[in-house]
């Protein structure tokens, strides 16, 4: 089969092929764990079964078979990922699927981007009405007191289903949505600016290491500094006309290949970026090394307080 007939192919049968399977499943949608980025907890990468389209929302890119095929295996060229999707198709019967050529598909993913499942939101509240979200917070060791300032009880349906998360709004007034369970966030998308009259800049990846700052440094002293929450690397590209006002630039990204190559991109803009990340250095991000901090901080409390109990009496 060549590429045209290949992409007509579904995309969920090729991901099992391979050994990926969806979390879950939305009507016509099914959900996967990102199998083209590193170190995603929650899926954010949806199949469309009806179209035989894939698209992931944190890289805001998508598309057919073959150029998810061509992400998976960057290092090979097309002949040889042809060879290899028609070796995992190989007693498959070699014909497209005419439920699927008869269907109106989309060119790419930049050209038409896929929506995901609409987010309608119900209500939104002050933080700290709703016990299972403070307690989220509280596994991630944001103190309520920090997370009121910049977030709300988010209360919103999918589908036919109801739920609820923290929420931090951008500067286009979509929110991201945070809880045990589920991370992803309302249209429209966009990245979040904020500004205390600072001639520097702190810049995180999401909110939860934005918040992760703030508390790292409420017991030493107030930070100084203008914020910059990019939501998802993939809105780089939309901060560094606000970046370039600033005279220094500290960057808290994650310690991945995301993380590098958004660092790369604002060393290429010839912005005044400095790596900030060294104080997490053996730690995935900012909250990742927050919550080791407090757990550290919990043992060593239980530990004293063993000591001045003077042990186990037996």
């Amino acid at each position: 089969m060549n590429i045209k007939q290949l992409n007509q192919l579904p995309i969920t049968d090729f991901l099992n092929r391979i050994g990926i399977e969806s979390s879950y499943k939305t009507g016509e949608n099914q959900w996967y764990v990102s199998p083209i980025r590193e170190s995603e907890h929650s899926p954010s990468f949806k199949v469309n079964t009806v179209i035989n389209r894939w698209y992931d929302y944190a890289l805001m890119q998508g598309g057919k078979l073959f150029d998810l095929a061509e992400r998976l295996y960057p290092n090979q060229d097309a002949s040889s990922l042809i060879e290899k999707i028609n070796d995992l198709f190989l007693f498959e019967q070699q014909m497209p699927n005419p439920a699927l050529s008869a269907k109106p598909i989309w060119q790419s993913a930049s050209k038409k981007p896929v929506t995901a499942a609409a987010i309608t939101i119900n209500e939104v509240k002050p933080l700290g009405n709703n016990p299972a979200i403070t307690s989220y917070l509280d596994s991630r060791a944001i103190p309520i007191d920090v997370a009121k300032r910049y977030c709300k009880e988010v209360y919103y349906q999918l589908e036919d289903k109801q739920y609820f998360a923290a929420g931090f709004e951008n500067r286009s007034g979509g929110y991201e949505l945070r809880n045990a369970h589920f991370k992803g966030s309302t249209s429209p998308k966009d990245i979040t600016h904020i500004e205390n009259g600072a001639k520097s800049i702190c810049v995180v990846e999401g909110f939860m290491d934005f918040l992760s700052l703030l508390t790292l440094q409420k017991s030493l002293h107030p930070i100084r500094s203008d914020f910059l929450v990019l939501n998802s690397v993939g809105l780089a590209d939309r901060s560094l006309d606000i970046l370039e006002r600033y005279r220094s630039i500290f960057l808290y990204l994650d310690h991945d290949n995301a993380g590098r190559k958004t660092q790369e991109k604002y060393e290429s803009a010839g912005l005044k970026t400095v790596d900030a990340s060294i104080i997490y250095k053996q730690y995935k991000d900012v909250n990742d090394y927050l919550v080791s901090q407090k757990s550290s901080q919990k043992e060593v409390k239980k530990q004293l307080t063993f000591k001045k109990s003077g042990g186990l009496h037996l």
